[in-house]
């Protein structure tokens, strides 16, 4: 909790209403103690579902490489890290530094023996549901291994969390042509292609920006960079109608009257599209789960994390990557 944009007390709001959906979960919270136990009175099932470790020290949004793994060796991300490592905990879910955690979590809790780098992941609203897009800034190299590994990756978790045996993958690029794209794409994309002819993966081919709102594939494969700044543009995209929505019911009585009348469904719209509540990025690819919030998350993006992560350890996510991932290991050539 130490060293986040995000508060205290929205931080424990969003775990509190969390634990009523998934019981019988404990929490570490690592923190400053005082600032904690005074805001947690409030939530009287919180309490009893929580140690919390005290912690002086921080890792702020600014801080080096250097001194973060040197250092801040008793920072409060450091120790909660730690205690992934050590088995004491589960999973780690953070509001902090997303460089700092990544160093962090490759450096103590490593990646999968089969996968070259980790990946952000995250779930994107979209026409049909929802769907995976990774990479979203872990690896801003265009690598056609790092292509691969994401459509395993991305591929087990969209098979978990939604509950389909052969989700279909895609790679972003400029166009659906087969000559578009850069050489790495094409190279990852003719992997992908003797995969699917393999059975291992559904792989459809290229799509464009416009194609993961349709919901055209399930899982989107891109490299950090491009996926990034999608990230970005969609967050910002989703704000501006937000925006232009509220004007509009505001421009006139008739309009209010119309918003009163559609107000559950217009409630329920904007929490599909608001990007404080879809927020959470999954590290894919380590050896335990890491799942990194916003710095200036709200209670209801912190439930929804912790809802994602309570559903992927109660999936034993790691358990089964590492399964598919052997599965198909043999057939992965680059």
């Amino acid at each position: 909790m130490l060293g986040s944009e995000t508060n205290t007390n929205e931080i424990l709001k969003g775990l509190n209403i969390s634990l009523l959906r998934n019981i019988n979960v404990k929490f570490l919270l690592f923190g400053d103690k005082k600032v904690i136990s005074k805001n947690i009175k409030k939530y009287k099932e919180l309490q009893s579902a929580v140690n919390i470790v005290d912690c002086k020290t921080f890792i702020s949004m600014d801080d080096k490489p250097s001194e973060i793994l040197k250092i801040k060796t008793s920072s409060s991300m450091h120790q909660a890290i730690n205690s992934v490592k050590n088995k004491v905990s589960d999973a780690v879910l953070s509001f902090g530094n997303t460089g700092a955690l990544m160093s962090l979590s490759l450096l103590n809790i490593k990646t999968l023996s089969e996968i070259k780098r980790p990946a952000i992941a995250s779930i994107w609203p979209n026409l049909k549901g929802e769907s995976i897009v990774l990479d979203l800034g872990a690896n801003t190299k265009l690598s056609s291994r790092y292509l691969i590994d994401n459509a395993i990756l991305g591929s087990s978790l969209a098979s978990i969390l939604f509950k389909i045996d052969k989700p279909t993958v895609g790679i972003l690029n400029v166009g659906k042509e087969d000559i578009k794209g850069s050489e790495e794409i094409r190279i990852a994309s003719d992997q992908l292609k003797r995969l699917n002819d393999s059975d291992a993966i559904k792989y459809i081919g290229y799509i464009e920006g416009n194609d993961i709102s349709i919901g055209k594939t399930n899982v989107v494969v891109t490299d950090g960079f491009t996926g990034n700044i999608a990230l970005k543009t969609a967050e910002g995209t989703a704000k501006l109608f937000q925006s232009h929505l509220k004007d509009a019911f505001k421009s006139s009585l008739i309009s209010r009257l119309g918003y009163f009348l559609a107000s559950i469904q217009m409630r329920s719209v904007k929490e599909r599209l608001d990007p404080r509540v879809h927020n959470c990025g999954i590290f894919m690819g380590l050896n335990s789960l890491v799942i990194k919030c916003h710095g200036q998350s709200e209670y209801r993006g912190v439930s929804y994390a912790a809802d994602i992560m309570f559903s992927l350890l109660a999936n034993q996510v790691d358990q089964k990557i590492k399964k598919y991932i052997l599965k198909i290991q043999d057939k992965i050539a680059v």
